[in-house]
């Protein structure tokens, strides 16, 4: 019996130890019981990183420039899933620790200077003053106090009769880190969507002009209108939709793009979209 009330005790004191140890956990760390519509959602903070480095081969100069908001604090999983989204931005293969965005940054800046160096430029023609170049930009676009946005856009040359231009955005939901994407459209609705989408690129960005837009198109079959490959960007005054060079027109025609509001996108949300974006009438269950 003393041999069991000496067990009992020792128990006693592990739980009582590991319950103490517990308000020294890491902030930031999850607590399972917590659901996560009860975790506050708080600013993402960032920092702003630049590099610029340049290499030259054979007379030829490639020049790699970044400009990223880089987030510091914040939600755990949301800073988590931002600084991921990033490197796979970049390129994907960063092993470091997430957080130390200069090693991050330092990492692909070293990749991309040795492409230069070992593809890109022997690959290039003998031109005097011929260079090539990677200019990398990462935003922080949009914040509420539901989600938030940042922005890619990469532009260079790299040999060839022109350079290029992407932009791509992402939204993380302030929750859980959730990378918000088509499937918070109701998938019975992604036909119509497209449909919306394809009259306001049409009025947006073409101007109305129809010879223009239907010149432009270089899809074999212009009613089957496709959404675009990139996730739909949350901005302040809506929707954005972008199809990046080549995806449904001529590179002369640069990134067709469109911001849908709210109020003309809701219809087509989920229940989580809606509750991301804070419909008035979204039920409170």
């Amino acid at each position: 019996m003393k041999n069991i009330t000496k067990v009992v005790v020792a128990l006693c004191g592990i739980v009582l130890l590991l319950a103490g140890c517990r308000t020294k956990m890491d902030p930031h760390a999850f607590n399972t019981i917590t659901s996560l519509s009860q975790i506050t959602p708080s600013e993402i903070q960032t920092q702003n990183l630049t590099l610029a480095d340049s290499i030259t081969v054979k007379g030829v100069n490639g020049t790699v420039k970044m400009d990223i908001d880089f987030p510091e604090s914040g939600n755990f999983f949301v800073l988590n899933n931002i600084r991921e989204w990033m490197s796979e931005q970049m390129g994907g293969t960063y092993e470091g620790r997430a957080e130390d965005g200069n090693r991050m940054l330092n990492h692909y800046k070293n990749s991309t200077l040795t492409d230069f160096q070992e593809n890109i430029i022997p690959d290039m023609p003998p031109v005097p003053d011929i260079a090539c170049y990677k200019d990398i930009k990462i935003k922080k676009l949009q914040e509420t106090d539901r989600f938030v946005t940042f922005v890619y856009t990469q532009e260079g040359y790299s040999g060839g009769a022109h350079g290029w231009y992407t932009m791509e955005g992402q939204t993380f939901r302030k929750s859980d880190g959730r990378r918000i994407d088509y499937d918070i459209f109701r998938s019975e609705s992604m036909d119509e969507l497209a449909d919306l989408i394809k009259d306001n690129i049409f009025t947006q960005y073409f101007e109305a002009d129809r010879e223009q837009f239907e010149n432009s198109l270089t899809m074999e079959n212009n009613d089957i209108f496709p959404l675009p490959v990139s996730a739909p960007i949350f901005r302040e005054d809506g929707v954005e939709f972008v199809y990046q060079q080549y995806e449904i027109s001529c590179y002369a025609a640069g990134l067709p793009a469109c911001v849908i509001s709210y109020d003309l996108i809701e219809p087509f949300l989920t229940q989580a979209g809606r509750s991301l974006v804070g419909a008035s009438h979204v039920a409170e269950n």
